[in-house]
């Protein structure tokens, strides 16, 4: 359908706008056919999936008060005294995945303790995606069960997910098609096992920043080979980092090819992974997590106003409502809609171009920093704990802080103490400055990584939009620069356990043609590190 940068935030009153209006639609799509049917018992069964992302588990997350976006929507979906809302939450992999065996539905299944071939693989998706299946029939066969279903005038489903949990959501809905559904003439049923046909809706998907690697970095075998939204979803939403650069974590575009499904959208926002999908602690990187608070809450008013039952902000208990809690007149609204103000115009209309400015800002602002000597402005709020003399002992970085390893080794975890939280963002940026001097001259790299003699090599498109920026003269606007350093998170500095930059493209797929993150042209080098 199309592609778009974000918008404002959305307020407390749209919010609930949204939730009338969707509301509104179930009432009228629930209306009975005649007066029989008005006095007649009619069921309407709505279930709910909640794919959480990598090494992201609500139940160990609410206590660290870093719980993702998806564990807070599901919470949302937690109506009580609702019998027909079902809701499934299904913690991220690397994660533990326990749950009670039932006979015929899910003790074919093994309980997944979690660990580091999750982590690095994405072992334990496929579990998640057959509990998922085998709960959906448990629900209509066992929960409802046979006495309802000659009541049931409609089944909707809702898919939510982030990260790998958005692989699993895509694969869930295609799955749940193929495997329980019957397709009339492009309507849908579910076939209850009396041989009852009953209508059934996808009304809903919706998801954060959509990452595969399944058998190793930008990988897409085993349950992850087909993603593309089916067209029985209604509705997609899919909502994209501007700034994750990782080459393990490639973006899954909904677009196929070149063009968007009429039932998608795509939405490109400021911040890293797990600024748009949640999942930060607080003050984590010396940074604010309000900011993914942006995405969250037009998440909710997007399922809101599809028909997905959900409370609305003034119907969630408090604890509830504190993790959607972002007032019209927060710092942060007024940081995030001047820094979308201040974002340059994309040389083009497609989601490598939108990704372009946010890029462009960011390399603009390190710049800045590093010209006037500054560069501990990236701790944001470490800076108060570490100090300029810690600051001055920091070398820069290396390729040898992001070695290559075997996926099953990944480590991805912000330190806890603030001098190696700050130690870690310093050395990116200061790595960055050195690879800046490299852009000048740059040099074609020899097997062994050697460069002799010299070969002069001609800049990739990229690169001359990294040193455009770079060079750039005059300010940025104030708020730009306190997005950057108290909100946006620095994903590279952590990851530890794989190559990555800070002037990484990063790899897009669209179905199965891949992209660069800035619409160069790739070629087989380029497709190796994507």
């Amino acid at each position: 359908m199309s592609i778009r940068q974000a918008g404002a935030p959305a307020t407390d009153d749209e919010i609930k706008r949204a939730a009338i209006d969707g509301s509104t639609k179930r009432i009228l799509r629930q209306q009975p056919i005649d007066r029989e049917d008005s006095i007649a018992c009619r069921l309407y069964p709505a279930l709910s999936f909640f794919f959480d992302g990598t090494n992201n588990n609500m139940e160990r997350d609410r206590l660290l008060n870093k719980h993702s976006n998806v564990a807070k929507l599901f919470r949302a979906a937690l109506i009580p005294n609702r019998f027909e809302l079902k809701p499934t939450y299904l913690p991220g992999v690397g994660t533990s995945f326990k749950f009670i065996k039932v006979a015929g539905y899910t003790d074919h299944l093994k309980d997944d303790e979690g660990g580091v071939l999750g982590l690095g693989l994405g072992a334990g998706g496929d579990l998640r995606i057959r509990f998922a299946l085998g709960e959906f029939s448990r629900l209509l066969e066992v929960e409802f069960g046979p006495g309802s279903w000659a009541h049931m005038r409609e089944v909707t489903v809702a898919i939510f997910g982030f990260s790998r949990g958005a692989t699993e959501a895509r694969a869930f809905a295609r799955r749940l098609i193929e495997q329980k559904c019957i397709n009339r003439n492009g309507l849908f049923y579910w076939r209850a096992p009396n041989g009852v046909h009953i209508p059934l809706r996808i009304n809903f998907m919706g998801i954060f920043d959509t990452v595969a690697s399944v058998g190793g970095p930008a990988l897409h075998l085993d349950w992850a080979s087909e993603l593309a939204i089916p067209p029985a979803v209604e509705r997609c939403m899919h909502f994209v980092a501007a700034h994750e650069v990782r080459r393990a974590f490639p973006l899954d575009s909904v677009r196929i090819d070149a063009a968007y499904p009429s039932n998608c959208v795509e939405v490109v926002y400021p911040g890293v992974h797990s600024d748009v999908g949640g999942g930060y602690g607080p003050d984590e990187q010396g940074r604010d997590k309000d900011l993914s608070y942006v995405p969250l809450r037009h998440m909710l008013a997007e399922a809101l106003r599809a028909g997905v039952p959900m409370m609305a902000l003034d119907e969630m208990p408090d604890d509830s409502i504190l993790d959607f809690q972002l007032d019209d007149d927060a710092p942060v609204v007024n940081l995030y809609n001047d820094y979308m103000a201040a974002l340059p115009a994309a040389p083009g209309s497609d989601l490598e171009s939108l990704i372009q400015p946010h890029r462009y800002l960011n390399f603009r602002w390190r710049s800045i920093l590093a010209r006037h000597q500054a560069d501990e402005r990236v701790l944001g709020h470490l800076y108060e704990k570490v100090g300029a003399a810690f600051c001055s002992t920091v070398p820069a970085g290396s390729d040898e802080d992001h070695p290559a390893c075997q996926p099953n080794e990944w480590v991805y975890d912000v330190p806890k103490n603030p001098e190696e939280q700050a130690k870690q963002l310093l050395r990116e940026q200061r790595r960055l400055e050195r690879h800046i001097e490299f852009l000048r001259n740059p040099i074609e790299p020899r097997a062994g990584n050697r460069s002799y003699p010299p070969q002069p090599r001609e800049l990739r498109p990229y690169e001359k939009m990294i040193l455009a920026a770079w060079d750039e003269a005059g300010t940025i606007p104030l708020a730009v620069d306190q997005l950057l350093a108290e909100h946006i998170h620095e994903s590279v500095a952590a990851f530890t356990s794989w190559p990555c930059a800070l002037w990484d493209q990063r790899g897009i797929y669209c179905d199965r043609t891949r992209y660069m993150a800035q619409n160069d042209p790739i070629t087989p080098d380029d497709a190796a590190v994507a």
